[in-house]
């Protein structure tokens, strides 16, 4: 615990020197009415219009997506505004575009304009990759690319229409492998480390009524479908329908009735003889009820959900409660909340492969329905202090058939005569875990120039079956830093750490009879970037970044580690 505490206090330090931007693209410009908020009422739909948040010169180029489950959110009821998160002047077109170390390019290319007063187009191209081989633990390289095109349209009386498709394209490379220690010829790399491509296209067809006159029905649709090749189909509708009226009190807080239905149905499947399906239904059903006042928020409602069986002591339908609520007090600059809440998910390749890209392409076992069976939220946030939000919350997770990483064990046949296994992919095995989180969050703005975003959480996880929750961190915390020196130049900082974590790793003996395994400590997460934007004017600005700054080789994933310090730069254009 004295370690913890005396890095921390290093790291505060050294941070003050300078810092790292991150505000993220996006491209606003549609309507998207949620009936199940009451505080719907009060918004006025609008013809479409293009506007982006200034990028973030965060490149991300670890061998995987650092994945931090701590949030850093907006805390208070009435957040102030800090300079991140103003609008900058609308533009029809933005690039990014740099090189790192090892000649790593980055390319991102936003449009978005209206083609007529009521048509909106959208369109967005992302490349990142390693053009050298990185040789930190092994030979491995890896590329994303990704491409999106929208329209957005108003030109229906009283409806909105949204639409759009993707396509991602994601290479991994990562042997796994130490190869001082484990030498292997060409032959047995292909056999242990081939290259793992996924391919996937989508599409998005959303319907949504833009009335919020009291007294009338408004309702939403939405229908999403992708396709990740070889793999996976999956398909996603959902549809909600609301009734707002006074039917007592204040005409200014009407109560909200409404229901939000879903359905889900996917097929997966592996490859030759790995060959597996899983072809699964879900669907959910959730009335609700809603009001509000000055000083209180509350939702009511329920969840009946059903799902494929996975086996026949599962339960096809299952209740969970739906239901949250808020008191505001101080002229709602102190908020206490709480709810309880539950339901199933379909637990989808590509999320996992999401989570971690090194999973094998053929899990065994299969996929199953991820369950929550009770969830608790509750906390205080507040903005009692001009220039502070706070927030400090609680959450309770009782989950079945929650996924886990462990290695995957090849079949003896398919690997070279007299050679010992080498395991260096994934496979999933569930268990059923209590998660207790303590999180705590602050932002601080210090006078017009310097923003503080922190967050810290500490996680109890514990498996009914399995020793550890494995890869699951115990303690989490984020730090960022945002300093404009003047209206040219801002520096900013932003440090990630993870502790606590637990790998089941093999124990080295070969018995294909019994793989035995043994829990291992992963060395914490301490991961400290320093960055820099310029802006030469309205239109350009230069970005700098150096990433892994104490050029920590922690593992993301057993037998993974990410590189080590690497230098980014590049331009910034807004035309």
């Amino acid at each position: 615990m004295k370690r913890h505490i005396l890095i921390a206090i290093l790291t505060l330090v050294a941070l003050t020197a300078a810092a790292q931007h991150d505000e993220q693209v996006t491209v606003e410009g549609k309507y998207r009415p949620k009936v199940n908020k009451v505080n719907k009422l009060v918004l006025q739909p609008e013809t479409p219009q293009p506007s982006y948040e200034f990028p973030s010169s965060e490149v991300n180029p670890k061998e995987a997506k650092q994945k931090f489950a701590l949030d850093l959110e907006k805390i208070a009821p009435t957040a102030f505004t800090a300079k991140d998160d103003k609008l900058v002047v609308p533009t029809k077109n933005f690039i990014m575009a740099g090189a790192g170390t090892r000649l790593s390019p980055l390319f991102l290319y936003k449009h978005n304009s209206m083609l007529t007063k009521t048509l909106g187009l959208g369109v967005g191209i992302k490349h990142n990759s390693s053009w050298l081989n990185i040789k930190d633990y092994a030979p491995s390289s890896y590329m994303n690319n990704d491409f999106e095109i929208n329209l957005t349209t108003s030109k229906f009386d009283g409806l909105q229409l949204d639409g759009g498709v993707y396509y991602n394209n994601d290479m991994y490379h990562y042997y796994g492998i130490n190869l001082v220690e484990t030498p292997l010829t060409e032959e047995q790399l292909e056999v242990y480390a081939s290259k793992i491509t996924y391919n996937k296209v989508g599409g998005h067809l959303g319907l949504a009524s833009t009335t919020t006159r009291v007294g009338e029905l408004s309702h939403a649709a939405n229908l999403d479908y992708f396709y990740l090749f070889n793999r996976e189909h999956a398909i996603d509708f959902g549809y909600s329908l609301g009734y707002a009226n006074n039917f007592w009190g204040d005409k200014s807080h009407p109560q909200n009735i409404g229901i939000d239905l879903g359905f889900q149905y996917d097929y997966c499947l592996g490859q030759e003889d790995k060959l597996f399906v899983v072809d699964r239904i879900m669907f959910k059903v959730n009335p609700f009820f809603e009001m509000s006042d000055e000083f209180f928020r509350l939702h009511l409602g329920v969840r009946l959900d059903g799902a494929t069986r996975d086996s026949d002591d599962d339960k096809f339908l299952a209740v969970r409660p739906d239901l949250s609520g808020s008191l505001f007090v101080l002229d709602k600059k102190l908020e206490f909340y709480a709810g309880l809440n539950g339901g199933r998910k379909l637990l989808r390749f590509s999320d996992v492969i999401g989570d971690n890209p090194f999973v094998s392409p053929y899990i065994n076992p299969s996929l199953c329905v991820q369950n929550v069976k009770l969830g608790f939220d509750g906390g205080v946030r507040t903005n009692i202090m001009e220039t502070v939000d706070l927030h400090l919350g609680v959450r309770y997770r009782h989950t079945d058939k929650d996924p886990l990483y462990v290695y995957h064990i090849p079949d003896a046949d398919l690997l070279p005569s007299g050679l010992d296994p080498v395991l260096n992919t994934f496979d999933l095995v569930y268990d059923e875990t209590q998660l207790v989180t303590i999180m705590t969050n602050a932002r601080v703005k210090m006078r017009n120039s310097l923003t503080i975003d922190l967050g810290f959480a500490y996680n109890s996880c514990k498996p009914a079956m399995e020793e550890y929750a494995w890869y699951r961190p115990t303690t989490e915390g984020k730090l960022k830093l945002t300093y404009d020196f003047n209206n040219q130049l801002s520096f900013n900082t932003a440090f990630l750490y993870q502790g606590g974590r637990y790998a089941k790793v093999w124990d080295g003996v070969v018995d294909w009879q019994n793989f035995n395994f043994k829990a291992e400590k992963l060395k914490d997460v301490f991961d400290l970037s320093i960055g820099a934007d310029y802006k030469v004017n309205d239109q350009i600005t230069a970005f700098a970044l150096i990433d892994n700054v104490a050029h920590q080789k922690y593992q993301l994933f057993y037998n993974y580690p990410v590189t080590g310090i690497q230098f980014f730069a590049g331009v910034k254009l807004r035309f």
